[in-house]
Formats: C-alpha cells, structure tokens, sequence
C-alpha cells in the first residue's frame, strides 16, 4: 500500500512540474492593442550604446521618437507598419529625432542638435 502511494505521490509532483510553463519575456506586449500601447510596453534595458535605437512615436514623422532596445524596435515594425500603412501624414521638416544611448542600463533618447539637421 506504501509504494502505490509513493508511486501516486510521484506521479502527481511529475506531472505538476510538467504542467508549469517557461516564462519567456517578449521586447514589447505582443497583445497590445495599438502601437501606442505595444511601444509603452518596449524593452528598454541595455548594457552599452550599441543596445539602443529609437523608433517612432506615431505614424508621421513628427510624432517625434522614442528610445528602445534593438529587439523591441524590431518587435515593433511589424506593428507599425500595420497600423501606419495607410497614414495620412503632412510633409513637413520636424526637428524631432534623437540621439540614442545607454545609461545606467536603460535606453534613452536626447534630443538631436540643431547644428546636426544642417549640412556642413
């Protein structure tokens, strides 16, 4: 009688192990419902420079720029290319873009000196 209830007492804890699943963290909320919302969930962590690009804020360019991880500003494209396929945006300059780096583990974003816009 002892061994069947080790042997069920086994079986149970075994397939309970089986049963948990991994956790696997995504660069941005694959479930959000908009853009807006997936590049609020972007993975922003980083460890050098090189970790950072920036993606844009909305569908026209003077939506401005948002700092992220390289893997979330790839999750992101296809999201955005989706959702800003069809955008009607105006052609305009806009002094929005952003120089991109690593501090203190996460991406951030300064905005881009004047003086760079200009050719030399």
């Amino acid at each position: 009688m002892n061994i069947k209830l080790l042997g069920l007492l086994g079986a149970a804890v075994l397939f309970a192990g089986c049963t948990k699943t991994a956790e696997v963290k995504t660069p941005v909320n694959m479930k959000a419902k908009n853009y807006a919302e997936a590049l609020r969930s972007a993975d922003k962590s980083c460890k050098v420079d090189e970790d950072c690009t920036s993606v844009n804020k909305g569908c026209c360019l003077c939506h401005g720029n948002e700092a992220v991880n390289k893997d979330a500003a790839a999750a992101l494209k296809p999201i955005w290319e989706k959702e800003c396929a069809l955008a009607a945006c105006t052609l305009q300059m806009c002094y929005v873009e952003i120089n991109t780096s690593c501090q203190q583990g996460a991406c951030v974003g300064t905005p881009k000196p004047m003086k760079e816009y200009f050719a030399q």
